[in-house]
């Protein structure tokens, strides 16, 4: 009986773990830049269907919220990116 409620608890939490968005608060990105970034994302995205590419999306602007600190900052570092870079913090964690 322990193993089970032990079995329980670690499968309540890792579910609980999948389910939570990131905290954004202390970051400097209006609802312009999220929405704007995740529609264009998806203008472009390819070989997936609608709902994977919305996922993919998601998941690549909170990489961007997580690297960076501002719309501003994330756009002027990106510039000066080479695209290997860019892949490797926006799209690579994201494909799964």
């Amino acid at each position: 009986m322990k193993h089970v409620m032990m079995w329980a608890a670690a499968t309540a939490f890792l579910l609980s773990c999948g389910e939570s968005e990131p905290d954004f608060s202390g970051k400097d990105f209006s609802q312009e830049f999220k929405e704007g970034y995740v529609k264009s994302c998806q203008a472009q995205a390819r070989g997936m269907s609608a709902s994977d590419a919305k996922k993919y999306c998601k998941c690549s602007l909170n990489q961007l919220m997580t690297y960076w600190d501002s719309e501003q900052a994330a756009g002027l570092d990106m510039q000066g990116m080479a695209p290997y870079e860019i892949q490797r913090i926006l799209v690579t964690p994201c494909m799964k």
